[in-house]
């Protein structure tokens, strides 16, 4: 996600502060495998030491800002003492929020991000998490806590600062880090590792022991042997599948290394420490090897409540949820199975369709499938589908008389839709639910890889974002080509292109020549552009009708979904006609000093609805909005 966005979903949010914490890790006090139980700041100090989220890791040198997201799993290893302030808090948007908001949170939430760096003005930053913990610890009267959550926006606009606008480079010596603990389980050449780098070999063992006091080769046997640890104590798997799974084929080498490394037998460690691990965790796999994952934290019943336990493990699982998805897993990998492949050549990339003009090949990869070209590679989709989740593009599916098997809540909300989705399920944002389903093909507008991934190992499917189409027209023809009904798309347009030329000459011969219409939205104070690509009425007004914007207005905002805009352009950007989604009235917008001096407003040359009945832009919205719009704008403008 961009800057913007990021700051954006930051003004729009709710913060509480949840815990604030002072702790020292390092010199045997290291924090193992915490659990975030909320998303975190974590300011570290005083010290050198490895911090490492989920299979990232991150060095620190003195001072170091990370962010890490709820459920992360947080470990902090040094050789010395190191100071750590702490910081829980929950992000959360308003119901009442923009629905482009919340469907920015849908597609990539920030909050739940992990990313570090070393800040350039530390000391600022700890002395406001000095205040913040200091005031956390007083006796609280109501305005304590509204001082801690003053502060603390006060440091999150520090480091946001600093983490969008001077962006960091990853340090060499993070760079080894990350490439050794992701690869500790191959044969790692440091000739080759130096290679690639662009450094030489002695000088890429300096950095690694300046920062982690080990050489390459002893930080790879560490990391494998605290991977053995634990998977000694949390699993039932052979000291075979062990010694295997952390990169030592030959057992007896395994075995003598591990006893150099801990004092002890790999046998010896079983019966030492497999005991203090949970039942549920010993026995979750008798011949696998799945490392123990357990919770850092108690759960009590006030969720500021949190106590932080650094050296013994907490004995809550999620057992329930770990076997579902253990479960869920092996399914998807049958289902994979059965289906063959999916794609070829890039399969990550060809995943993502991120093209200009995205096109159906029509060439057969196989019996009974075909490629839908995009500008990052071939997807193999099937050529007859029969089962489609519309994750996106509910309406065009609709349009084309086809009824898909699962679609999203927000989608699904959409008045113009009534009464045609009695057979579609309402998956929300549940893999498990689609995965029941077993669609054969999957259509999303979302351009996360990560999230296309996930989908993908459920059925084919075909990302696009929603500004990818010149026109209506070629949205369906896409559609149509995709889901094998081309000649309904054809008849869908040739029928449309009917239905509004006829609207369409009203409306030139109605409007002036030159006059403008601005297509806004109000919101909670802010104010949005919104252009020919858009909901709001723009694909209708400005791409179908052929109505034009102000002059003023620069064409990059029309470029965009939405444009934020100040409300000191307000005027300048103003039409002569205005269409806008708004809750006000228009006797409230009269009444405002700012709204009621604009022509439109003033002069009842507004067409106000609101962001439920603007935002959809479907074909089947767009058909069902004509009417009323240019009813509207033939009247306003014939006054």
């Amino acid at each position: 996600m961009d800057a913007l966005r990021i700051i954006q979903l930051w003004n729009q949010v709710t913060v509480r502060v949840l815990d604030v914490r002072l702790k020292q890790a390092g010199t045997g006090g290291d924090l193992k495998q915490y659990r975030l139980p909320a998303s975190a700041f974590l300011f570290v100090f005083q010290g050198q030491g490895e911090l490492w989220v989920d299979d990232e890791v991150w060095l620190c040198d003195r001072f170091y800002v990370l962010h890490a997201g709820k459920g992360a799993q947080v470990t902090i290893r040094s050789q010395e003492a190191l100071s750590v302030y702490i910081v829980l808090y929950k992000a959360s948007l308003p119901a009442s929020a923009s629905y482009e908001f919340h469907r920015m949170m849908h597609e990539s939430d920030p909050f739940l991000d992990n990313w570090g760096f070393p800040p350039v003005e530390p000391l600022a930053m700890l002395e406001l998490l000095q205040t913040i913990c200091g005031s956390w610890l007083q006796l609280d009267d109501g305005l304590t806590r509204l001082s801690v959550k003053g502060d603390f926006i006060r440091f999150v606009h520090a480091v946001l600062s600093e983490h969008l606008f001077r962006p960091g480079e990853v340090s060499l010596s993070e760079q080894v880090i990350r490439y050794l603990s992701r690869n500790y389980r191959k044969h790692i050449s440091l000739e080759e590792l130096a290679r690639q780098l662009n450094y030489s070999q002695q000088y890429i063992s300096r950095k690694c022991k300046e920062q982690t006091g080990l050489s390459p080769l002893d930080y790879v046997i560490r990391f494998r042997m605290e991977e053995a640890k634990n998977l000694l104590a949390g699993t039932m798997a052979t000291q075979q599948e062990i010694a295997t799974h952390v990169g030592y084929p030959d057992l007896m080498y395994f075995n003598r290394m591990f006893k150099k490394y801990a004092g002890i037998t790999p046998g010896q460690y079983r019966k030492r420490y497999g005991q203090s691990v949970s039942d549920y965790a010993r026995n979750r796999s008798q011949s696998s090897v799945v490392p123990s994952r357990s919770l850092r934290y108690p759960f009590h019943v006030s969720d500021i409540d949190y106590q932080f336990q650094w050296n013994e493990a907490n004995r809550m699982t999620r057992a329930t949820r770990s076997l579902y998805a253990v479960m869920l897993l092996c399914l998807t990998v049958m289902l994979t199975a059965c289906a063959g492949p999916v794609n070829n050549g890039s399969a990550t990339h060809s995943q993502v369709a991120v093209s200009a003009s995205p096109t159906v090949t029509g060439a057969k990869a196989s019996s009974g499938t075909k490629m839908v070209s995009t500008a990052f590679g071939d997807v193999e989709v099937p050529e007859h589908p029969q089962r489609i989740a519309a994750i996106s593009y509910l309406g065009t599916v609709l349009a084309l008389d086809v009824q898909p098997v699962a679609a999203e809540s927000f989608l699904m909300s959409s008045p113009y839709l009534e009464g045609m989705l009695d057979v579609v399920t309402d998956v929300g944002d549940s893999l498990e639910k689609l995965l029941e389903l077993n669609p054969d093909l999957i259509i999303t507008h979302n351009p996360q890889p990560e999230v296309v991934e996930k989908y993908q190992k459920i059925a084919p499917t075909v990302s696009v974002p929603y500004n990818q189409f010149a026109s209506i027209q070629d949205e369906m023809l896409y559609f149509g080509n995709l889901l094998d009904r081309r000649e309904a798309a054809e008849q869908w347009n040739e029928q449309f292109e009917k239905e509004i030329a006829d609207i369409r000459a009203k409306v030139k011969q109605a409007v002036p020549e030159g006059k403008t219409l601005s297509i806004m939205q109000e919101y909670d104070g802010n104010v949005s552009l919104f252009g020919p690509k858009s909901g709001r009425g723009g694909r209708l007004m400005y791409e179908i009708m052929g109505l034009k914007p102000p002059a003023a207005v620069p064409g990059y905002m029309l470029e965009e979904s939405y444009y934020e805009f100040s409300l000191e352009k307000l005027s300048e950007y103003m039409g002569d006609y205005l269409i806008l989604t708004t809750e006000s009235s228009l006797e409230s917008l009269q009444a405002d000093p700012i709204w009621g001096s604009l022509g439109p407003v003033a002069h009842n040359r507004v067409f106000i609805w609101t962001e439920n009945q603007s935002w959809y832009r479907d074909p089947i919205a767009v058909k069902s909005q004509i009417n009323e719009l240019t009813d509207w704008i033939i009247e306003v403008a014939s006054r």
